[in-house]
């Protein structure tokens, strides 16, 4: 049996502006992005691999300024790197008029890609050789515009485009595209394709981007015949868990062929969801305590990302918009979400108070019109109303505290 191995690595976004993090932790995470290139080509010289598998969306968005660019190209020259193949994505799609693709005008911003990288330009499935390892074929395809699309990459007509190697038994496949059923919400559909047409494809194996978690599709007898290695790094706090690469090892040859993954770590920061019960809390302090006891529970770590939704009623009075000095030391970012989160006024008395007295007719009022409100955000916009309002009546006072609510 012959043995090939390969490093999948997608979706680095280089160039993502971060924006949900807090400003002091941006630099600091595009850096981290840097830090995971690097890290994966020096993985791929390391195990020795024979090839880096890209598909897709190396850059963020058209046109990323020329330091990110540059230090992009300037990665793939470092001694050693193995041959590169690229599959251009829907954030970073090709275009005749590219930065990143056009060789003129990346000449201009940047330099070169350095001759081991190969860079896929055609819509449809094109070959190309694993240098030193003529029994084997890299068919890719790129995405030639940032929008959704419907065109299905593995369909019948255009798979029979495909005609493998005469000598080259091994072929494997190199996109971005959305498997149906596993779309993650709120993600484009790109070049979507099903199961079944990835069983009825001639690829051996298919590295695949666009989804930013690991997974797979097994091919029977415990072989993998298509994956997603994920993002290299979490590029939101909704990315929970362990994010890197994948080395692909194929063996091929006699018998059926055989392909087993495993996962390679590139990024030092694990994103955490935690809840926090914050009811009967009577201060900002023991707000915090209560989410660093849910910390220490789930073992967060110092370079750790850690999104906290909280729950439950908050005492009158008691303001809370952000972690306390304390609470940030304890995480790289700690991020809180107050959308479950409610002042402890009793609606129900409101509801049954049928005095003539201002409070309670405002309050009324109130309700009828959130019971009444089908729109989701336009019930938390008159929630948020509603708080505001008792909170002039009782406390006197109106701080934006209830910005956030949400169902």
């Amino acid at each position: 049996m012959a043995v090939v191995r390969f490093l999948q690595v997608s979706d680095f976004h280089l160039g993502r502006p971060f924006g949900w993090l807090a400003t002091d932790r941006r630099e600091q995470r595009r850096r981290d992005q840097r830090r995971a290139v690097e890290l994966a080509i020096q993985q791929a010289i390391e195990r020795g691999v024979d090839a880096i598998l890209m598909p897709g969306d190396l850059f963020d968005q058209e046109c990323v300024d020329a330091d990110i660019l540059g230090f992009a190209v300037r990665a793939f020259e470092v001694s050693g790197c193995p041959p590169v193949f690229i599959a251009p994505g829907n954030h970073d799609p090709y275009s005749p008029v590219s930065h990143y693709w056009n060789p003129h005008l990346l000449r201009a911003r940047a330099g070169a890609w350095p001759s081991n990288v190969h860079v896929f330009t055609s819509a449809h499935w094109t070959p190309q050789q694993l240098p030193g390892r003529d029994d084997i074929t890299v068919w890719g395809r790129c995405s030639t515009a940032n929008v959704a699309s419907t065109e299905r990459p593995l369909d019948a007509a255009l798979v029979d485009e495909v005609k493998p190697v005469r000598g080259a038994p091994l072929n494997i496949a190199l996109f971005h595209g959305s498997r149906e059923g596993a779309c993650p919400p709120g993600q484009k559909l790109v070049a979507p394709f099903s199961d079944d047409e990835v069983r009825r494809s001639p690829f051996s194996y298919l590295a695949v981007g666009h989804y930013h978690t690991t997974s797979q599709l097994d091919g029977g007898m415990g072989s993998v015949r298509l994956a997603y290695s994920g993002a290299p790094i979490a590029l939101d706090a909704s990315e929970l868990g362990r994010h890197g690469a994948l080395e692909v090892e194929i063996q091929y040859g006699d018998g059926p062929t055989r392909t087993a993954v495993s996962f390679v770590e590139l990024d030092r920061r694990t994103v955490h969801a935690l809840e926090a019960d914050i009811t009967g809390c009577g201060t900002a302090e023991q707000i915090d305590r209560r989410v660093a006891k849910e910390m220490d529970r789930a073992g967060t770590a110092e370079q750790d990302i850690v999104t906290v939704r909280l729950r439950g009623r908050l005492a009158r009075g008691v303001r809370y918009a952000a972690p306390g000095p304390e609470l940030r030391a304890r995480a790289f970012y700690v991020r809180i979400n107050l959308t479950a989160v409610r002042p402890d006024y009793d609606l129900d008395a409101y509801r049954t108070d049928t005095s003539t007295a201002t409070e309670p007719r405002f309050a009324r009022a109130m309700l009828d019109k959130i019971q009444a409100e089908q729109d989701p955000a336009e019930r938390a916009v008159l929630e948020s109303a509603l708080y505001y309002g008792l909170d002039a009546f009782r406390l006197g006072e109106v701080m934006p505290v209830y910005e956030e609510l949400g169902e």
